[in-house]
């Protein structure tokens, strides 16, 4: 039995106190989930130095930095089924206090290994922040109203991931330890879960009018899939190699480096905030071979080195994450019943956190591919796109 709150696709939700709410607890968990590694990223040097009897303490502190995204990765889709069988509310609740209580132990933490474990536990909470926020959000909105919640979602991330980075920074200025105190954020999201997110297990379908066993389109959740992975790989190589291509050309400022990236960053929520624009005009797969297409031009304008042009090849590039993920996220929902969506959303945090776990690897492909890892990454986001763009026009003449 369904309440008329889970019931009810809702209409002008901007308008609403109960859906101001809903949302607000949704797009702050969104933030949130991107600034888990974003946070604590200033403090890695000063960190590696106060465990440094430790040995490889440098390799081990960047480990930390990563191994969320590789828990992520494996778990995401068991945690997406745990999402469909008990029901989002309550795994957002945990993920929530998960999250507070294992990402702040940096605070405290006696010992590295101490650190990594929390950093694992972490990972295990923000795959019930990314299954739990997005199968509610196919659950409670439908058409345009799911078009625009998925592209605030993505604008959450890309100005959260920012703004998380900054701070970050700041606090890091004053002891490496307090940045991990941005996680006990997570706290103030429970009244938001506790109050506003509905309680039922199961809501209704919004694309069957309330029937949710209509066949899982598969072509359209794997072109998601693959296109989460590779956009993932291809997208993650700029903040792994960018400040190493500035450096080479003579730009040795890391600050002018840390512009580039935050630009990249604020380009792509800007795009995602428009999502919904976009997407009226643009079926999903046009959407994807455009998100390559920006990632292709970015990165070649980037490879010449020259400052001015690597700032307008990253405000372009940054363009494509903030239409990829919406559509990637939009394309699972609309192709799998809501009563799967748990374990579907979690296949997309699979292939999102696993692409950019093994970004940094695809470097010397990119090498081999085009003798520079940008050059590289963008030809083969052309290829990409240029697949993707026959697909669509094969389909249109079948």
């Amino acid at each position: 039995m369904t309440t008329k709150a889970a019931m009810d696709v809702p209409s002008g939700f901007f308008g609403q106190p109960d859906s101001i709410g809903r949302l607000a607890g949704l797009l702050g968990a969104s933030c949130l989930t991107a600034m888990a590694a974003t946070a604590i990223t200033p403090s890695m040097p000063a960190m590696s130095i106060a465990f440094g009897e430790i040995p490889n303490a440098r390799l081990l502190s960047q480990f930390a930095l990563t191994l969320p995204a590789l828990v992520i990765a494996l778990t995401a889709a068991p945690v997406g089924a745990l999402v469909d069988s008990l029901g989002a509310r309550k795994v957002l609740i945990g993920s929530a206090l998960l999250f507070a209580l294992a990402g702040s132990v940096g605070l405290y933490a006696w010992s590295l290994p101490v650190l990594l474990i929390s950093r694992a536990i972490l990972g295990l909470a923000i795959a019930g922040f990314s299954t739990g926020t997005l199968t509610l959000i196919g659950s409670l909105y439908a058409g345009d109203q799911r078009h625009r919640v998925v592209g605030l979602q993505g604008a959450a991330s890309s100005f959260g991931g920012m703004i998380f980075l900054l701070l970050g920074g700041l606090l890091a200025a004053i002891s490496w330890r307090l940045p991990f105190a941005t996680y006990l954020l997570a706290l103030l999201l429970l009244p938001l879960f506790f109050i506003f997110l509905p309680k039922v297990r199961r809501q209704r379908d919004a694309r069957t009018g309330g029937t949710d066993t209509f066949p899982v389109a598969w072509p359209q959740v794997v072109l998601a899939y693959v296109s989460a992975f590779v956009g993932m790989i291809l997208f993650y190589v700029i903040p792994v190699h960018l400040p190493f291509h500035l450096a080479a050309n003579g730009v040795a400022d890391p600050t002018l480096a840390g512009y580039a990236l935050s630009l990249c960053t604020f380009a792509g929520g800007t795009a995602a905030a428009f999502y919904s624009r976009v997407r009226r005009v643009m079926r999903p797969v046009s959407i994807l071979a455009l998100a390559f297409v920006l990632i292709a031009v970015g990165q070649f304008l980037a490879v010449g080195g020259q400052y001015s042009m690597v700032l307008a090849g990253m405000a372009i590039a940054g363009c494509s994450t903030g239409l990829l993920l919406p559509t990637v996220n939009g394309l699972v929902l609309a192709s799998t019943p809501g009563s799967k969506h748990g374990r579907f959303t979690g296949g997309v945090a699979t292939a999102l956190f696993l692409g950019q776990f093994v970004a940094p690897l695809s470097a010397g492909l990119a090498d081999f591919l085009a003798g520079t890892t940008l050059l590289g990454t963008a030809a083969v986001a052309a290829f990409v796109a240029l697949c993707l763009l026959l697909g669509r026009l094969l389909s249109r003449q079948g």
